[in-house]
């Protein structure tokens, strides 16, 4: 099954740094700070570049070596995460 061909933005108010393995996203308007794990920072980048969600589950699976349904589920729990965060938007 593919999956729908949407590009995401990252909101205003947010500032995203690696360190190490994981990304820190700080959110300035509640001063929340998140910690995301190195698939979701790779996730996080390939969609804060304006990467399509179909590009960036291939990339996942030639990357991490997971099947395409681990990788989409890992993008659409990600997505609706963020969603509901506000961090993002569609």
């Amino acid at each position: 099954m593919r999956m729908k061909q949407k590009k995401i933005k990252i909101n205003k108010g947010f500032v995203y740094q690696d360190v190490e393995d994981e990304m820190i996203i700080f959110d300035s308007e509640n001063s929340v700070l998140l910690t995301f794990n190195e698939t979701a920072a790779f996730i996080f980048k390939k969609l804060s570049k304006g990467v399509d969600v179909e590009k960036i589950n291939t990339t996942l699976v030639k990357t991490y070596d997971v099947t395409e349904k681990v990788a989409r589920k890992d993008i659409n729990n990600l997505i609706g995460a963020l969603l509901k965060k506000k961090i993002i938007s569609e």
